[in-house]
């Protein structure tokens, strides 16, 4: 159980007004430059893609996987979030969606919640309930992962022709990492040596895991947690999952033709993308 109490900073009204202007925020998936790669862990023919299925959707913010889920034949989503005002605008939308007739008949069905990832307990009736558990960029605020995947576990299909599966997105733990100087590119110096004018990222405390403070949109004390990638891959085989998939993504060659100000992210991976199924207890 965490021992810090949660921090909802999408409820402070600064940053989730700032938190509105981002490009994601405004445009969704067509903002979000690893979707793609994503989608594919999500709909990988094997599984099906989401046809039918039950999904929870942890950290679902405006609610755009949740809707994008049922658009695809998602049988039903929950989506659960820390912030009230998170679930409201989801709920905003979906209203808007339902006046406009947006929302086919054919459609599965959408429940939004507050729920504070750190404390999440599954009633009886959602135990080995649910085919795919999906997360973005929220992992990285929780404290207690193990604690988190021992119940993903829990709410997942474990029997059948297909085990449940967790498909998640966290800031990559080399943007994570650094707590001296903060994280932010330097420009090379003619002292540093060959290479100068080039922009690099200063990694430092990699190894040194635990809680980071940062300022991102106007608003400081933001607290997320570090781990290496090596911790995210052992916590999930320690708590019952086995590595479907694992991506440190930067832009493409092509995502750099299309958009040349993304250049320097290539230098280093700006997400880490991880897809683990249940571990069945007839594995070896």
């Amino acid at each position: 159980m965490s021992s810090t109490p949660t921090q909802n900073i999408y409820d402070n009204p600064q940053f989730f007004k700032a938190y509105g202007t981002l490009p994601r925020s405004q445009h969704g998936f067509n903002a979000a430059p690893e979707w793609p790669v994503l989608e594919q862990m999500v709909t990988q023919p094997l599984h099906n893609g989401v046809q039918g299925k039950n999904i929870i959707d942890l950290g679902c913010g405006y609610g755009w996987f949740s809707r994008w889920a049922r658009e695809n034949g998602a049988k039903h989503v929950k989506g659960v979030d820390v912030s009230t005002k998170m679930i409201e605008r989801a709920n905003e939308v979906e209203k808007d969606l339902q006046k406009n007739g947006r929302i086919s008949s054919s459609y599965g069905t959408i429940d939004y919640q507050v729920c504070d990832l750190e404390m999440i307990a599954f009633s009886p009736s959602e135990m080995d309930y649910y085919d795919l558990v999906y997360s973005s960029l929220t992992f990285h605020y929780i404290e207690d992962f193990s604690r988190l995947l021992r119940q993903v576990r829990l709410c997942l299909k474990k029997d059948g022709a297909g085990r449940g599966r967790l498909v998640f997105s966290v800031e990559h733990p080399i943007c994570t990492a650094p707590v001296h100087p903060g994280p932010d590119w330097r420009i090379l110096s003619k002292v540093d040596g060959d290479g100068a004018g080039e922009k690099v990222w200063p990694l430092n405390s990699y190894s040194e895991e635990g809680p980071r403070v940062t300022s991102w949109l106007g608003v400081n004390g933001i607290r997320k947690y570090h781990r290496t990638v090596e911790t995210y891959v052992t916590a999930l085989l320690e708590n019952g999952f086995v590595l479907a998939g694992l991506k440190d993504w930067v832009p493409s060659r092509r995502d750099i033709e299309e958009h040349p100000e993304w250049k320097d992210e290539r230098h280093r991976p700006y997400f880490l993308l991880i897809s683990a199924e249940v571990k069945r207890s007839d594995d070896d």
